[in-house]
């Protein structure tokens, strides 16, 4: 086909087809483990943690004034939309002699789209697999025009995702705490110290009030250790033991997930599509294709962008590694 009588915009839809359709056939993880919000705008965000006032008065005397308290500001969470993409180009010889650009083009965009999903899986796994560096990851770094992160590569509060004890983080109300404990393997006695430190330590609002820390999911990577966690969640006698207890773990409601991009010999028990974590979608794939006059050649590119907002810990590790 000669280009001389090629014209890009036909292409387009056959290759957002071509997107649509691999899109529906690849499936995720990140979206059933982060909230998913689209629809923002600008090269990111901040959003400032706004506390409560505590707990009421309780008035001793007929006729007490009311105590009046300026709300005061929490955490500031940051959010970068960083900007992903690939392009191919199609030479001017190899298209008039062997390749047909119609099919070229729709091919590209279906790879791109499972590159993509593949990309947004990793992106969205660092939060993990990454969570316990000392050192923070770029995950984090909600840097943006505008908008300068005061910790860099670390969370909010300058601390890891994933806190060992010793190195606990600091709420606003002064107290201290953590959220994973190092050289756990997944067994039932260690669920239970993860499933405890989650929802009976840690259960705590930024001001120190109780609170519920709800946990649906057990995340785990796929083998050995998604097969020991579907036996301690769905068992229903206790797994591993010699006594033929009831298995209590059974009935909390906990489903187990196996993401093929966890790396780090870890298991975490949490809450998925939290508000704490989200994964937000700003540009959906936007694909270019044109010629260039200067050489003849065929040239199409795929563009997207996004990023994580992280605003608090709802999720809790067992294992890991510190960097």
């Amino acid at each position: 086909m000669s280009t001389k009588a090629y014209n890009p915009s036909i292409y387009l839809k056959d290759q957002y087809k071509a997107v649509l359709e691999k899109y529906e056939e690849v499936p995720t993880v990140y979206d059933k483990i982060f909230k998913v919000v689209s629809g923002v705008k600008g090269s990111g965000d901040k959003n400032t943690q706004l506390l409560g006032l505590g707990d009421l008065d309780r008035h001793t005397v007929d006729g007490q004034d009311i105590n009046f308290e300026t709300p005061t500001e929490g955490w500031a969470y940051y959010v970068k939309y960083w900007t992903l993409s690939k392009g191919i180009i199609l030479v001017y010889e190899a298209q008039e002699d062997s390749i047909k650009v119609a099919n070229a083009l729709k091919f590209f965009a279906s790879t791109l789209a499972e590159s993509d999903k593949n990309t947004k899986e990793d992106f969205a796994a660092r939060v993990f697999n990454n969570g316990g560096n000392t050192g923070g990851d770029f995950v984090f770094n909600g840097s943006h025009q505008g908008q300068s992160a005061p910790y860099g590569d670390m969370m909010y509060d300058n601390q890891s995702f994933f806190v060992v004890s010793g190195d606990n983080w600091t709420t606003k109300g002064g107290g201290t705490y953590y959220n994973s404990v190092a050289g756990l393997t997944l067994t039932p006695g260690n669920f239970e110290t993860i499933y405890v430190l989650h929802t009976a330590t840690n259960n705590i609002t930024e001001l120190d009030r109780p609170r519920k820390n709800a946990v649906d999911t057990l995340l785990v990577a796929p083998g050995a250790d998604f097969l020991m966690a579907e036996r301690i969640t769905k068992s229903e006698k206790l797994p591993n033991t010699q006594l033929n207890d009831l298995n209590v773990y059974a009935g909390l409601g906990i489903t187990t997930i196996a993401w093929d991009y966890l790396d780090d010999s870890a298991f975490y028990l949490g809450k998925r599509q939290s508000e704490m974590l989200q994964f937000h979608e700003r540009q959906k794939p936007s694909i270019r294709t044109f010629v260039d006059e200067n050489n003849r050649n065929v040239k199409s590119s795929y563009v997207v962008r996004y990023g994580a907002l992280v605003k608090g810990r709802p999720w809790a590790r067992g294992g890991g590694s510190l960097a």
